[in-house]
């Protein structure tokens, strides 16, 4: 067993995505949450995640702005858009961890969370190695363009294949008017224990949005629109391996003693 959660993977290289629900949660981090102790109690969240109904895929973002401020949230992927919206009823309401709701932990401020349909989602290289960096961008709509969106899918699916992207996203929501667009990359240099591969993240967060075109002519107003390293992925529990910590190190990521096997039993 390794911190990546084992040694051998599931064959998936890379193609289209099978999840029709998504689920995008964003908040920031405050107070004095020692790093090292951040890896072992996101494991812990893990475990009861992974088990929620139709779960796919969630990328954990980690921001860290110059002035010390840090953002962190979830990019999940679920089989429908029912499985997602259950989620977020039973992530509001139900789970704890002692005897806290999420919402209540001291660190968490400013807590948005927010399901989508997926119109659709690919993945151009493997999953297991490609993915480092995530930018989630969102707009609201100013009117029903769900129809359009479906046409415009597979244009941004195929710049995002020419740009060289790992994954894609294209997200809405009817009920809020509301697109999202997640895009996923590698890293540009080779992996470095020492520093984090910044050229890499600043390509991605630099980069024209896949959605220009689609929004040029003021059908969207964009809210939000972020740039994050990838602190870990999960998977779906029948996956291997069941998580991955692309950036760790230099990014904290769990001890070799602390596998994913261990906590599970433990539970």
């Amino acid at each position: 067993m390794s911190i990546n959660g084992g040694l051998e993977r599931n064959t998936e290289p890379s193609g289209r995505i099978d999840a029709r629900g998504a689920f995008l949660g964003d908040f920031q981090i405050v107070g004095n949450l020692p790093a090292d102790e951040v890896p072992a109690a996101i494991e812990g969240d893990r475990v009861f995640f992974v088990a929620r109904p139709g779960f796919y895929r969630k990328l954990i973002p980690l921001r860290f702005e110059d002035n010390g401020t840090l953002f962190s949230g979830g990019r999940y992927l679920f089989k429908t858009f029912d499985q997602a919206l259950d989620f977020g009823r039973w992530f509001r309401d139900e789970f704890r961890l002692d005897g806290k709701l999420f919402v209540e932990r001291p660190w968490i401020k400013d807590f948005t969370r927010l399901p989508f349909h997926v119109i659709g989602a690919h993945d151009f290289k493997d999953v297991h190695d490609s993915q480092v960096v995530v930018r989630a961008e969102r707009w609201t709509m100013s009117g029903e363009y769900g129809g359009a969106l479906e046409s415009a899918w597979p244009g941004l699916r195929d710049h995002a294949a020419e740009r060289g992207l790992a994954s894609a996203w294209l997200l809405y929501s009817d009920e809020r008017r509301e697109m999202a667009l997640i895009t996923v990359a590698d890293r540009r240099h080779e992996h470095n224990s020492a520093t984090l591969d910044v050229t890499g993240l600043r390509m991605l967060e630099d980069q024209p949005s896949l959605a220009e075109e689609f929004v040029r002519e003021g059908r969207a107003r964009k809210t939000f629109d972020r740039t994050s390293w990838i602190f870990t992925i999960w998977f779906a529990p029948d996956h291997t391996p069941r998580y991955l910590w692309p950036n760790s190190p230099p990014l904290p990521g769990l001890k070799q003693t602390e596998t994913a096997h261990g906590s599970e039993a433990a539970r």
